[in-house]
């Protein structure tokens, strides 16, 4: 895939997120050797939600963009509704910081190793979240067979500016790194 195929905005359209809003896709993760599947939406709705046992529901959208999605108390909705709330907000078009990266990633796991059958939603952004999950789960994983797999699932458009592009593209090595310096400051941490 060449850059000069994404668009260098941040900016992102709606596109085929917008024709099916409440449909839960589920990600079966067998292809990275995990026996639970992740479920993957745009906006789902409660009675979806809760027809299909979701326990855990991680929200990235800001409170901002829930106001512009006529939701604006759908995390207290979500929590009244007994689902574990985790908000972890970033802004559409972008992609997360390496530490807020981590932490989606590490809760993520977490409810996966506790067979909590768990959905992941922002209006945009979920393929690229979906497919650093899959990298991170598995070191033979590439990011274009990651990419390949969600478009399979959810159609086209999982990538779509450049800033997108490079940030899955270098998300291991970064990550990587990330993860070493985090580790040795807390080794400096405990020996003093």
């Amino acid at each position: 895939m060449r850059t000069s195929e994404f668009d260098s905005s941040d900016e992102e359209d709606f596109g085929e997120e917008e024709a099916t809003p409440f449909q839960i896709s589920w990600l079966s993760l067998s292809v990275v050797e995990c026996s639970q599947s992740l479920g993957i939406c745009s906006l789902p709705g409660m009675n979806n939600m809760r027809d299909q046992g979701v326990e855990d529901v991680f929200v990235f959208c800001t409170r901002g963009e829930l106001v512009r999605y006529r939701v604006p108390s759908l995390l207290e909705v979500y929590s009244l509704n007994g689902l574990r709330v985790h908000h972890l907000p970033f802004p559409d078009g972008g992609a997360p910081e390496l530490p807020q990266c981590s932490c989606i990633l590490e809760e993520l796991q977490d409810c996966l190793l506790n067979q909590r059958r768990t959905v992941i939603h922002k209006y945009q952004m979920l393929k690229q979240v979906a497919a650093c999950l899959l990298l991170q789960l598995s070191v033979s994983m590439t990011p274009s067979a990651a990419l390949e797999i969600l478009r399979e699932l959810r159609g086209g458009g999982a990538i779509q500016t450049i800033k997108q592009y490079n940030f899955l593209h270098e998300f291991r090595e970064k990550f990587e790194a990330y993860q070493e310096t985090k580790e040795r400051l807390s080794e400096r941490s405990v020996s003093r």
